[in-house]
């Protein structure tokens, strides 16, 4: 994957509140536009609501650290690596 890296400060503040406020309206247009389409044909069931539900939680539970044996997961690898040096 290709990127670049900007030095701070190379882009004006009018520039990025610009394209900021371009990106958030686009945004908002695609969802507000995907969830009328599908709002339109289909009916929300308990069956699909629960659905929805539990793979947001599945996403969400990833977003905590867990304890694991005094330590947490996320940090078991830099623990590790300190314990080495």
């Amino acid at each position: 994957m290709a990127h670049i890296h900007s030095p701070d400060g190379a882009f004006s503040i009018q520039f990025l509140i610009f394209w900021w406020i371009l990106v958030a309206v686009l945004i908002t247009t695609a969802l507000t536009t995907a969830v009328l389409l599908l709002a339109r044909r289909q009916t929300i069931t308990a069956e699909r609501l629960s659905i929805t539900a539990m793979v947001a939680a599945s996403f969400a539970i990833f977003r905590a650290n867990v304890p694991f044996a005094s330590r947490d997961l996320a940090n078991y690898n830099a623990h590790t690596e300190r314990v080495r040096q």
